[in-house]
């Protein structure tokens, strides 16, 4: 007799919790990974386009995309049996095996957009490939086909989405107004326009024409969605190789206060990766202002095996084999790039005296290194004359006792005496770490320490070497500085130890630049000494030495301009 099991009156009796989803809950699941908003339609449209080969992309938005989106190309469109199979899910002309995953090259490629959208909206679609007579019109609702029918269409493809969320309305209440919607499709189709400036795009709202952009050249394409006030302050970059990278990055005093005019693209695809932000804004250097960045357009070519685009649905994220090496690249040719070029703000367009001239005159006589010196100092007059004279320019004095005025042959330069003190003594100080350069003090200098401070200095003080300052234990909570770096003086090492206590011991390594810029600042000249006109030509010429100029170490600009034709506009003298 076969053996029965017989539930004990003691056994709990549990309903299986496990179940094979409905075909239509999974498919507005996957809806949920591929289209957040309506933007994310948009996004997934746009791509379809330009995968097909599209120049003409136009985008019709109505009530921010909740009524409707119609995309219109001209790409190389669909005869029936592939618009068809277009709404199936897994279905894509863009890979053939597992192999393809590892060198893709199109935007779109996993085959899950259109099904994914048609499953939470109804959608029209009208396509036509160039070499047919007759198109092809299709109806989907809620991911099912309702009709297919030839229609007569100009080649390409046109696809309504109307009601979006219509059967998901608990998406569709988590969705921002209106406006905020359309915020979103305009930042979509804008980063596009910006990298496919080959593409003639257009964007319509309401029946209002927002973004039209017809083929042109990159810088133009940034004036006409950033403005032309932007693009004249734009750096084209440019670095070859099996790393490309191309694109402009914005002069260090144009900034904002957000990052949301830094756009990268990889391969031709947008891409959100911070890590690729940060090697921009590393790029910069010390030339940025703290809490601003930049404008910046970056495209970067890598071989598609080098690059992982297949980590989130949404194909925004990418992973990199190598980061190391493009962060190397990038920082480098975003440096190269800018330090090439005249940084001083201006209303102006880039013309009149050309500063890196005057630097490389300057250069001629770079051994006759000397530092200003404050009031007070003993120093004799003549030790000023034969060096203190910068050709080109002339020195005309002090304003408010911060503000140096000099000029040159069209142009007014006003230096912050501040700002370009600070930038002389950092990169000194850097051509002193490099050097290893230590002064040794007859006398050291005793420094009493808390318990904590007192060990976690004495826990680096091997790594305090880097920057020239040697310290001993001077024993129960006090230390000795033997040697500091030649730009500092007695009276300033107290306060340069406290301020490494404040940026934190244990950090030192990951903040060695906001050390270095600690110390070489300490001692700068300040905002209401008084100079004589010998240090200001010396400050000023000391300045023009830099390898940057331009900047203070925090990213302030140490001098602006004005040409004669801004002060004849001021004046009213012209227009």
């Amino acid at each position: 007799m076969e053996n029965l099991f017989i539930p004990s009156p003691n056994t709990i009796m549990v309903k299986s919790r496990i179940k094979v989803l409905p075909p239509d809950v999974v498919n507005k699941i996957a809806a949920g990974e591929v289209v957040e908003r309506p933007a994310s339609v948009v996004k997934e449209l746009v791509e379809n386009s330009i995968d097909a080969g599209s120049t003409r992309i136009f985008i019709f938005v109505k009530r921010g995309g909740l009524e409707e989106i119609r995309v219109v190309d001209n790409g190389i469109g669909m005869n029936e049996e592939e618009a068809v199979l277009a709404f199936k899910r897994h279905a894509t002309s863009k890979i053939s095996d597992e192999r393809d995953l590892e060198r893709i090259t199109t935007l779109g490629f996993r085959g899950e957009a259109l099904p994914s959208i048609a499953s939470v909206s109804r959608i029209e679609m009208l396509t036509r490939p160039k070499e047919s007579i007759a198109g092809t019109r299709l109806f989907v609702e809620g991911g099912k086909i309702l009709k297919v029918e030839p229609a007569g269409c100009p080649p390409g493809t046109s696809i309504s989405v109307r009601d979006l969320f219509y059967n998901t309305p608990a998406r569709r209440k988590f969705l921002k107004g209106e406006r905020q919607e359309f915020s979103y499709i305009f930042g979509v189709v804008e980063k596009y326009a910006l990298n496919y400036e080959n593409i003639h795009f257009k964007l319509v709202h309401n029946g209002r024409t927002v973004i039209d952009a017809p083929p042109g050249r990159l810088i133009d394409r940034i004036a006409s969605l950033w403005g032309s006030d932007v693009a004249k302050d734009m750096v084209n970059i440019s670095s070859s190789g099996r790393i490309a990278i191309t694109g402009y990055v914005s002069k260090p005093y144009l900034t904002r206060r957000d990052k949301q005019r830094i756009v990268t693209f990889v391969n031709g695809r947008y891409v959100k990766n911070t890590s690729l932000i940060n090697y921009i804004l590393s790029g910069y250097g010390t030339l940025l202002f703290r809490d601003s960045y930049p404008y910046a357009v970056l495209r970067i070519d890598l071989p598609p095996e080098d690059v992982d685009v297949n980590v989130h649905p949404s194909k925004i994220l990418v992973k990199f084999r190598n980061e190391e090496k493009i962060k190397g690249i990038l920082t480098k040719v975003i440096w190269d790039s800018l330090t090439a070029v005249k940084n001083i703000p201006s209303k102006a367009a880039e013309k009149g005296v050309k500063l890196g001239v005057l630097r490389g005159e300057i250069k001629k006589e770079r051994q006759m290194v000397f530092e200003v010196e404050k009031k007070g100092s003993k120093k004799n007059l003549f030790d000023y004359i034969a060096r203190a004279r910068v050709p080109g320019i002339e020195v005309l004095g002090q304003f408010d006792n911060t503000y140096i005025i000099a000029k040159t042959r069209d142009e007014i330069i006003i230096v912050d005496q501040h700002a370009a003190h600070e930038r002389i003594r950092y990169e000194k100080f850097l051509s002193i770490m490099r050097d290893g350069k230590i002064q040794e003090l007859i006398e050291p200098v005793i420094v009493e320490l808390g318990p904590g401070d007192y060990r976690a200095i004495l826990e680096i003080r091997d790594r305090l070497r880097d920057f020239c300052i040697i310290v001993d234990d001077f024993g129960e909570g006090t230390i000795a500085v033997r040697g500091i770096p030649p730009i500092l003086k007695r009276s300033d090492v107290k306060d340069i130890i406290m301020g490494i206590i404040d940026l934190g011991p244990r950090y030192v390594d990951e903040k060695r630049d906001e050390v270095i810029k600690l110390i070489s600042c300490k001692g700068a000249i300040k905002a209401g000494d008084k100079l004589s006109i010998y240090e200001m030509e010396d400050l000023v010429a000391q300045l023009l030495r830099c390898e940057n100029p331009y900047t203070c170490p925090h990213g302030r600009p140490t001098m602006i301009r004005f040409t004669s034709r801004d002060l004849e506009k001021m004046f009213k003298r012209k227009e």
